[in-house]
């Protein structure tokens, strides 16, 4: 006849292990490029729209939900920090800055490349690997008792 402590262990393992997949699966599904850049003076400026394309020729598709603000004092400019969330670990990517003129005109500043951060950090993978090896032993040491 099986105990419930014998039952509870492998259900306690299994449910364990599978926390463990979770945290794995939103470990690698985040990542993010974070874009900063700085202007000397802000004369006219609006404000700026980033870009982002999977090649350097485009297309290119805007990732600012809003024009973001110029700054407050067009004569000292200001440093700007966007995080782009909707990137995929290991996939480069291709960033343009727009600046949005007050009459409405605009200009690109060119391209610039970054390679998406993100999903396990190598620490964390032997981290999970130790844990993984533990529980393992746990149970063997468990099923001899038995």
């Amino acid at each position: 006849m099986t105990s419930t402590r014998q039952v509870l262990i492998p259900l306690l393992l299994v449910s364990m292990l599978a926390a463990l997949v979770l945290m794995v699966i939103t470990a690698t599904g985040s990542a993010t490029v974070t874009v900063e850049w700085s202007t000397a003076s802000e004369l006219n400026t609006a404000g700026f729209n980033l870009y982002r394309g999977e090649t350097q020729d485009g297309p290119f598709a805007r990732i600012n939900a809003e024009l973001i603000p110029a700054s407050p004092d067009p004569l000292i400019g200001g440093s700007y920090i966007f995080t782009d969330t909707g990137v995929i670990a290991g996939r480069t990517y291709y960033y343009q800055l727009e600046d949005v003129e007050t009459s409405g005109a605009a200009s690109v500043q060119g391209v610039v490349e970054v390679k998406a951060d993100g999903g396990l950090d190598p620490a964390l993978l032997i981290a999970l690997a130790a844990v993984v090896v533990i529980l393992i032993g746990i149970s063997i040491v468990l099923q001899r008792k038995r």
